[in-house]
């Protein structure tokens, strides 16, 4: 039943999901016949891996047991050993992976070691659940850029404000604490457009109290920001702008673009060298909408709240471009709706071919 382990695996690594970046969640399940003896994930960024702590789970039941783990284990010294040494001192009798490690530094190296000591080692079919959360890890190697998440609250029409610019609050305090804790928490960076700031005055900061507090970046375009908003007190801010914008002198300011916009590529090519691997995008409407545009938006969590404004003046939640034909269409994968009362909830990852 290894399809049954590794998605057992993956709901252990889900667990570890926003904390343990720049590690991919991994998760471990130790089985002796078709008895689970043992289980781990990996819980943070520095902890062990979940290999260590399904085998420290599992103690002496590992000892001739199969491993089922959702990402080949690793043979290089970092924060922790080599997981590879600790199968091996377990005795294991097969280990069972799902997804190899797109990290060439890494690839291939922990299986081989296992196979020099005489352990069974086989790559299985790896299930969609799987996948979908070594996504952004693998994004971040494959395509030299963050993950990046939209997120945005929108009223059953579409709406992110009403025709007078008024926002608050569009979504109830339980989706606003909820994100915190989510996202806010678990990202690199928080990124918003100048309008946003102009209009709303967000501080941009992780209020969980759990985390870490992400870097603020804004957006400029032709406009400057209001010398006195929030996010340009305390530091942690980055601003992205224009040659053409006046931008402000008390925090770091790139220049990525001309003719009065942000070249949304330059952008998070400059966050990738600064090592940044998750942000989100909080808005507005014309900043999403550029980056949909270009295919550069990797997940997207959407907040429905039960009301409607109205109007051809109120905000849209998605500006740009957009898409000529229904054909075209953006869909999503690895969907999962809920309720935080009284909205709806939709998360799911940008489909691509």
């Amino acid at each position: 039943m290894p399809d049954s382990w590794l998605l057992r695996a993956a709901e252990l690594a889900e667990r570890g999901r926003l904390r343990v970046e720049p590690n991919p969640p991994v998760g471990c399940v130790v089985v002796r016949g078709r008895r689970l003896v043992g289980e781990g994930w990996h819980r943070g960024w520095g902890a062990p891996h979940a290999e260590v702590e399904a085998l420290r789970s599992a103690g002496k039941h590992a000892r001739g047991a199969t491993v089922y783990v959702t990402l080949e284990p690793c043979d290089h010294d970092g924060k922790t050993p080599p997981c590879s040494q600790a199968l091996m001192r377990a005795f294991v009798k097969e280990v069972v992976y799902a997804c190899i490690d797109p990290n060439p530094q890494t690839t291939g190296k922990g299986p081989a070691r296992l196979r020099e000591a005489g352990i069974g080692v086989r790559k299985a079919r790896a299930p969609a659940a799987v996948r979908a959360l070594l996504e952004p890890y693998a994004t971040h190697l494959e395509r030299k850029r963050p993950w990046v998440i939209a997120k945005w609250a929108m009223t059953l029409d579409g709406r992110i404000a009403s025709r007078t610019g008024d926002s608050r609050w569009v979504s109830s305090q339980e989706s606003r604490d909820w994100a915190h804790a989510t996202f806010r928490a678990g990202v690199d960076a928080i990124v918003c457009g100048a309008r946003t700031v102009r209009v709303d005055d967000p501080r941009l900061t992780n209020r969980s109290g759990a985390g870490k507090q992400p870097l603020r970046v804004i957006v400029c375009g032709r406009r400057g920001l209001p010398p006195k908003a929030r996010v340009l007190r305390g530091g942690n801010t980055l601003v992205f702008a224009p040659e053409e914008c006046r931008a402000p002198r008390t925090v770091e300011v790139v220049r990525a673009g001309a003719g009065g916009r942000v070249d949304p590529r330059r952008m998070l090519k400059e966050l990738y060298r600064r090592g940044l691997e998750r942000v989100l995008i909080e808005g507005g409407g014309e900043l999403i909408g550029s980056l949909l545009d270009r295919d550069l938006v990797d997940q997207l969590v959407v907040f429905v709240a039960p009301r409607v404004i109205g109007g051809l003046g109120a905000l849209p939640a998605v500006a740009g471009r957009g898409r000529a034909l229904m054909t075209e269409a953006l869909e999503l994968d690895h969907r999962y709706v809920h309720t935080l009362d009284p909205d709806q909830v939709v998360e799911g990852y940008v489909r691509r071919p």
